[in-house]
């Protein structure tokens, strides 16, 4: 009985586990500069740090999210933003700079495409949208957009590496009780 009880009490610590959400706020604000390789795990590129009160009428102001940062797209650019191993993409902030665009994703493993946003997403300078995709065991996401201008990400969502082996403890547990039980 106790293996039981201690395994539903961590599946709902599992339950109300938070997402790792990035802000880019531990970075300087310097839009000149890029975000370094392994930057919380991830490869970015194309990618760069830029603050909020940079051009405080467009939206890099709009889009900053979190406390004080946003990454955004060098140039304009195609973005990939990838990990060695797999990760799980939940969705992340995103505003134009400049004028409205579109914005279209796709997510591969090992050169493999699986997933790939069938509509593209529209994105202005007045507010930032949440694009949710959910997508699980990726190695890249490649986000492209329609204008080739900028735009601004922020609190880039992924799930913590600790809530995945916390509910598979849970569960390995509760898989154990129920075998002693029978």
């Amino acid at each position: 009985m106790k293996q039981v009880l201690f395994s539903l009490l961590l599946v709902l610590c599992c339950a109300g586990s938070q997402a790792a959400v990035i802000g880019f706020d531990d970075l300087p604000g310097d839009e000149n500069g890029v975000i370094a390789s392994g930057y919380q795990g991830f490869d970015w590129t194309n990618m760069g740090v830029i603050a909020a009160d940079a051009y405080p009428d467009s939206g890099f102001a709009a889009g900053v999210v979190s406390q004080a940062n946003g990454a955004f797209n060098h140039g304009g650019d195609t973005v990939t933003i990838s990990k060695a191993g797999a990760f799980d993409f939940v969705g992340a902030w995103f505003t134009s700079a400049w004028y409205e665009q579109e914005l279209s994703f796709e997510g591969s493993r090992n050169g493999e495409l699986l997933y790939w946003t069938d509509v593209s997403f529209v994105i202005d300078t007045l507010a930032p949208t949440w694009i949710a995709l959910g997508w699980h065991g990726i190695d890249t996401l490649t986000i492209y957009n329609s204008s080739g201008t900028q735009w601004v990400m922020d609190d880039f969502t992924v799930p913590e590496p600790g809530t995945l082996a916390l509910l598979g403890v849970a569960m390995a547990g509760w898989m154990v009780s129920r075998r002693r039980r029978g």
